[in-house]
C-alpha cells in the first residue's frame, strides 16, 4: 500500500497547477543542476533511518514552474508508519537566503533544492527526495486506471481523465477553499491507490511509462529518475499511510497586503519529525486527518 501510495502521490501532483505565481517571485525558477538533498547525503541502511520525501507539483504548460502542490511523504525508521502530509501552499515562513514569503515561492526562487530546505528547516527533517512532476501526465494516468472511486460527504463518486483533474483543482466552489481542496486531493490520492492494487500488470507498467515521461526526481530527467523512483518505490513497502494537514491559524494578510495561510502550531510537529514520533503526536493531538471528517 505505502508503496502505491509514493508512486500515486506523484501522479496525484501533477493535476492541481494552474494557480498564479506568488506575488514576491520575480521570475520562474529554471531546473536546478546543483546536488540535491539525496546527493550530498551519505548512503545509510533504508531500514535504520526516516526517509522523507518532498512532492512538488508544477504547471509547466503555462511557460512557468510553480510549486502549486506540495506534499511530505514520511516513513519511519522501523517502516512501521507512514504518513503524507498535505503543506498549504500560502503558508507564510521563512525561507532561507529571502526572508518571509508563502512557502511555495521557494521553488521559484531556488527550484527544489530551496524549497527542500525550507522545508526541513520548518519541520526540522532532513528531506532526503525531491518527486516533481507536471500535470500534462494526470490525465493519460487517470485513464489508465480509471474510473476512479472518490468517497464524498454526497457519497463515491466516479472520476476519470479532466473529470478527475476538475475534482481535484476545484476550490472556488467549496465552503473551505483551499483547505477543503486539499482534501480532495488526499482522498483522491487514497482512491488512485486503490485502483493501482487492484490494477494489472500491464496496467502498471503503463502508469510507469506515463510517469517517467513527466517526472523528476532528485534533478534528474528519463531513465536515471526512472531508476531513482524504483528504488524509493522498494524502500517504502509497508503499511498503509495516514494522510494529513499542516497545522494552520486560517487565513489573514502579509505586511505586504497578500493573502496568507497563517502558521499554526508546528513546532509541536517539528518535534515530531525531528524525534520520529510522528504517529503519536498523530494521535496525541487530534489532527485533521482524512478520516476526520467528510469530504466536500
Amino acid at each position: 500500500m505505502r508503496r502505491a501510495l509514493l508512486l500515486v502521490g506523484v501522479l496525484l501532483l501533477a493535476a492541481c497547477g494552474g494557480e498564479e505565481l506568488p506575488e514576491q517571485a520575480a521570475s520562474p525558477a529554471t531546473e536546478s543542476v546543483s546536488p540535491s538533498p539525496s546527493e550530498s547525503a551519505p548512503d545509510s541502511d533504508p531500514q535504520s533511518e526516516p526517509l522523507t520525501v518532498l512532492l512538488v507539483g508544477l504547471d509547466e504548460d503555462t511557460g512557468s514552474q510553480r510549486a502549486d502542490v506540495i506534499l511530505l511523504m514520511r516513513a519511519d525508521a522501523e517502516r512501521e508508519h507512514s504518513s503524507i502530509m498535505s503543506i498549504h501552499r500560502d503558508t507564510w515562513v521563512t525561507i532561507p537566503g529571502h526572508g518571509e514569503g508563502k512557502v511555495n515561492a521557494a521553488y521559484a526562487f531556488g527550484g527544489d533544492e530551496l524549497l527542500a530546505d525550507t522545508v526541513g528547516s520548518i519541520y526540522s527533517t532532513t528531506v532526503d527526495h525531491t518527486v516533481t512532476l507536471d500535470f500534462d501526465a494526470f490525465v493519460a494516468v487517470s485513464e489508465i486506471l480509471g474510473p476512479i472511486t472518490v468517497d464524498t460527504a454526497d457519497g463515491p463518486v466516479e472520476l476519470v481523465g479532466g473529470e478527475a483533474l476538475d475534482f481535484v483543482r476545484e476550490r472556488a466552489a467549496l465552503p473551505g477553499g483551499d483547505f477543503d481542496r486539499v482534501r480532495r486531493q488526499q482522498a483522491y490520492l487514497a482512491g488512485v491507490a486503490d485502483a493501482l492494487r487492484s490494477a494489472g500488470p500491464g496496467q502498471r507498467a503503463e502508469v510507469m511509462r506515463a510517469v517517467a515521461e513527466h517526472v523528476t526526481v532528485d534533478g534528474r530527467r528519463g531513465a536515471a529518475a526512472h531508476l531513482l523512483l524504483l528504488d524509493l518505490l522498494a524502500r517504502v513497502e509497508g503499511s498503509e499511510t495516514t494522510f494529513f494537514s499542516s497545522p494552520h491559524g486560517g487565513t489573514g494578510w502579509s505586511h505586504d497586503g497578500q493573502s496568507i495561510v497563517l502558521p499554526g502550531d508546528i513546532d509541536s510537529l517539528a518535534d515530531a519529525y525531528e524525534g520520529d514520533t510522528l504517529d503519536e503526536w498523530l494521535e496525541t493531538v487530534g489532527a485533521e486527518t482524512l478520516d476526520s471528517r467528510p469530504v466536500e
